[in-house]
C-alpha cells in the first residue's frame, strides 16, 4: 500500500496517528489569536 491510501498502516489512518485532530488545531489557533491581543494590549496599549 502506498502512503497515499487512507488505511496505509494496519489498523491506523492519517487522521489518527499522523496529524493533530481539527479540533486541537482550532484550539490552538483560538489561543495563539487571544494570546497575541493580550500581549498586544499590555506591551502597545
Amino acid at each position: 500500500m502506498a502512503a497515499t491510501d487512507f488505511h496505509h498502516r494496519a489498523g491506523q489512518d492519517v487522521d489518527s496517528v499522523d496529524q493533530l485532530s481539527s479540533v486541537v488545531l482550532l484550539g490552538l489557533a483560538v489561543a495563539g489569536g487571544m494570546a497575541a491581543i493580550v500581549l498586544d494590549l499590555l506591551l502597545i496599549g
